[in-house]
């Protein structure tokens, strides 16, 4: 069989959507030495993957993702190739493509928030994207032969919202990304000392990813301040950043910081490398994850697998990823959230217990194991 994989957000620079596409493809070239795959990248990540199976190629495309172009040129494109199964990682299929497709369905984040929540574009232009987006959304999950998705939860948002045939839905859990040869030894950690570096005090939470208001990061400042006025000592909060920082909400967050009175409690470190990122994860007295929405949770699963115990939000599919490896919180209730911080500083021996739990739950989580039933829906598709 000869297999298409639209990766054109492949890579690290795109964040989680990059990083599944990433690993996605580096696995499939472990675990399938049987069939063909056509590897489609563009311009700024040809270079980037290097296939190593000799089954994999590479093809350049140009158009970016969620443009006309894509929905007008690709089917072209894909269809020379003459493949007998296309994989979009993603929504923004080409909907005239007449071949055999699966694509990945990671959230439905932008059904169940306004604007604000989830672009910076004005809401005339947003309105026009919103629209197309409900149009590909809407023709692909219905065209699939299978659809995958990266947890139940999302699964079930698909065949509340768009009445799909449960059956066609697979779930494949993903994985942290953080690389395992990234870990520095004892000796390394001290001679690079990552927490004097950033001017961190301790202790301190820590919260790695972007700040979209459906993050509710908000929130988990209000918390912080909270409980810091409780205690009458001070706890910090180490807020790592996605690749980009000059967006329009990491600025609001600024502005927020300041606002809510906190900056003598908050560390911004901007993006981190994952030596670096490793570390302050391990140097953290837990990781704590305020979303309101998640399509997976893969920050709370990198922090289960490296044993700092987690925090967060008992909501989307957040208790699904980490069940019984977690301290959970109503997202919505600022005294909630601040409640369960001070309890898990508090309270070495929780800590001690949920990172056990945690280093056990991150283990049901793997790539290879994702392409290995990725690929199964490949068979039964093609």
């Amino acid at each position: 069989m000869k297999i298409g994989i639209d990766a054109r957000l492949y890579g690290p620079q795109i964040t989680g959507i990059g990083r599944y596409v990433e690993r996605l493809v580096t696995n499939l070239e472990k675990v399938d030495k049987k069939n063909k795959y056509t590897v489609f990248l563009r311009r700024d990540n040809f270079d980037f993957y290097k296939p190593k199976n000799p089954n994999f190629q590479k093809v350049l495309v140009y158009p970016r993702w969620y443009s006309l172009r894509e929905q007008i040129f690709l089917p072209v494109v894909f269809g020379r190739e003459k493949l007998d199964l296309l994989h979009v990682p993603h929504f923004n299929a080409p909907i005239f493509y007449p071949g055999k497709l699966v694509i990945t369905v990671h959230d439905l984040i932008k059904n169940e928030w306004n604007p604000e929540a989830v672009t910076s574009h004005s809401p005339l232009v947003y309105s026009i994207k919103y629209f197309g987006y409900q149009i590909v959304i809407n023709r692909v999950l219905r065209k699939a032969s299978m659809i995958l998705t990266p947890s139940n939860h999302v699964k079930d948002k698909i065949v509340e919202k768009y009445g799909i045939d449960p059956r066609k839905i697979v779930v494949t859990y993903e994985a942290g990304v953080l690389e395992k040869d990234k870990v520095r030894s004892n000796k390394e950690r001290a001679a690079e000392d990552v927490i004097k570096r950033f001017k961190i005090n301790l202790p301190y939470f820590l919260y790695v990813g972007n700040v979209y208001p459906h993050k509710n990061v908000g929130r988990l400042l209000d918390a912080i301040k909270m409980m810091n006025e409780k205690l009458g000592k001070i706890v910090y909060l180490v807020l790592v950043g996605a690749r980009n920082n000059e967006s329009i909400f990491r600025k609001r967050l600024e502005r927020q910081i300041l606002e809510k009175d906190v900056l003598k409690y908050v560390t911004l470190t901007g993006h981190v490398s994952d030596p670096d990122l490793i570390d302050l994860y391990r140097g953290a007295v837990a990781y704590v994850q305020p979303s309101l929405s998640e399509g997976f949770g893969l920050t709370s699963v990198e922090s289960m697998m490296l044993g700092t115990p987690v925090v967060e939000s008992k909501t989307s599919c957040l208790p699904e990823i980490a069940q019984d490896a977690a301290l959970y919180f109503d997202p919505y209730d600022v005294s909630d959230i601040a409640e369960k911080l001070t309890k898990m500083l508090e309270d070495e021996k929780m800590r001690q217990e949920l990172s056990r739990k945690g280093i056990e739950r991150a283990k049901k989580f793997s790539w290879e194991r994702l392409a290995r039933e990725t690929l199964k829906v490949y068979e039964s598709a093609g």
